[in-house]
């Protein structure tokens, strides 16, 4: 009794933890929000321009620089012996950017520009991620469901061979049924093996998008058992209007938020290299202290200071700055013409998202419709056959059509929310 209690904690134990490892869709893209490698690259990227922009914000800031020198000195003057004198001296220096015409100003607009477009170019590509891993997520789906139909089809030929084989000893049907259905039924079995390893390949390429094993393997995705035929009452129904849904898209893609944020930054390094045709003023402080030798009191000051206002201006730099302005007003244009295209391909993308849902939708009610009549023309043909009204090839016929109709449906049922969530992906939410 006391054996037979602790098996039965064992088992719901397993159970348990078996349960636990069941993994959502939205568990795996939190994962892969962990995980993956091509996340991890984009916002490095991202981290990496907010510090060339906190670099480009140092230029406003004041510079202070020390110097500490120390060692020996030979100094030989005219008519006078030679003197060697210890060096101690040190200085600190200190200078202030007061105003250079928007140069200094229109890099940091370009750097903090450059920063959002990356920071949208991360956030596209976890959007992208999100996409790849509902699509490998019900790509393994229909395999599993196709796996089902697989085994029924198994199931079908091994059920047709023992009737092959009763008829053949009761002597109403020919051997060439039995050796026909043996060939078919071993058919039926090698697809459901291909099956079986597709399912395999499905999910190493499902972890390679996470970028991580969840459970080293030890895990199931969940899933509904689809009632074939009838699955077509369960499909999520989209009603917002096309143009609605480009609208949503010009507002919420992030390759579009990027884009237009390159385009700022282009505008802003217009104004950076437009402030080369202008002065630089700088504040400049020094100060110096050191200790000097009697010797050399007269020739060398203990202590000295100043405190200057500086303006440099290139007056001519061999044309080198119209070229450098002319570059980065072709770099707006380019910039600007990288908009409109992302715009195109936004359009496009949502119109072929939002065709490919409604037609695989269609898909599956005709799909539907189809395995329905197939299902009912193999109960016709069954009894056709064995009444002796028809041979054996027009009952196979019917029974492969029968399990071809319930492939076509699992795979217009799965690639409907493929297609939804290409839409989701398309429109940026």
């Amino acid at each position: 009794m006391y054996l037979r209690s602790l098996f039965i904690t064992l088992l719901l134990f397993t159970t348990i933890q078996a349960a636990s490892h069941t993994l959502t869709v939205d568990a795996l893209i939190k994962i892969a929000l962990e995980h993956s490698p091509d996340i991890d690259i984009s916002r490095f990227d991202f981290k990496g321009a907010q510090q060339r922009a906190k670099y480009t914000e140092g230029f406003y800031l004041p510079r202070l620089d020390a110097v500490l020198n120390g060692g020996k000195q030979r100094a030989e003057l005219k008519n006078h012996t030679t003197n060697y004198s210890d060096i101690l001296a040190g200085s600190l220096g200190a200078s202030q950017l007061l105003y250079d015409f928007g140069k200094t100003s229109g890099r940091i607009s370009g750097a903090r520009a450059k920063t959002l477009a990356l920071q949208a170019q991360m956030q596209q590509v976890i959007s992208d991620k999100i996409l790849e891993v509902k699509q490998r997520y019900y790509d393994i789906l229909k395999t599993k469901s196709i796996i089902e139909v697989e085994r029924k089809n198994v199931k079908l030929q091994e059920e047709q061979l023992h009737r092959a084989q009763r008829y053949l000893a009761s002597g109403i049907k020919t051997i060439i049924d039995v050796s026909d259905a043996k060939v078919r039924l071993e058919q039926a079995r090698l697809d459901l093996e291909n099956a079986r390893y597709e399912l395999e390949e499905q999910r190493a390429r499902l972890e390679e998008t996470l970028g991580y094993v969840p459970y080293n393997g030890n895990y199931i995705l969940y899933s509904r058992k689809l009632s074939l035929p009838k699955v077509s009452k369960t499909l999520p129904r989209v009603k917002t209007s096309l143009y609605r849904l480009q609208s949503f898209a010009y507002d919420h893609r992030y390759v579009l938020q990027s884009s237009r944020h390159i385009v700022s930054g282009a505008k802003a390094n217009v104004k950076a290299e437009k402030g080369d045709y202008a002065p630089t003023i700088t504040l400049n402080g020094q100060y110096s202290k050191q200790h000097v030798d009697d010797s050399v009191l007269a020739l060398s000051p203990e202590e000295q200071g100043q405190v200057t206002v500086t303006m440099n201006w290139n007056l001519f730099s061999g044309f080198q700055t119209d070229a450098s302005v002319e570059e980065a007003k072709i770099n707006v244009l380019k910039a600007s013409s990288q908009v409109q295209s992302v715009k195109l391909a936004i359009k496009r993308q949502v119109l072929e998202a939002h065709i490919s849902l409604r037609r695989n939708g269609n898909n599956v009610k005709l799909s539907e419709g189809i395995a329905h009549a197939s299902h009912q023309k193999f109960i016709q043909a069954q009894k056709r056959y064995e009444n002796d009204l028809s041979d054996y090839i027009e009952l196979q016929d019917a029974q492969q059509g029968y399990i071809r109709s319930l492939s076509d449906l699992v795979n217009a049922y799965y690639d409907y929310f493929i297609a939804l969530a290409q839409l989701d992906h398309a429109i940026g939410r």
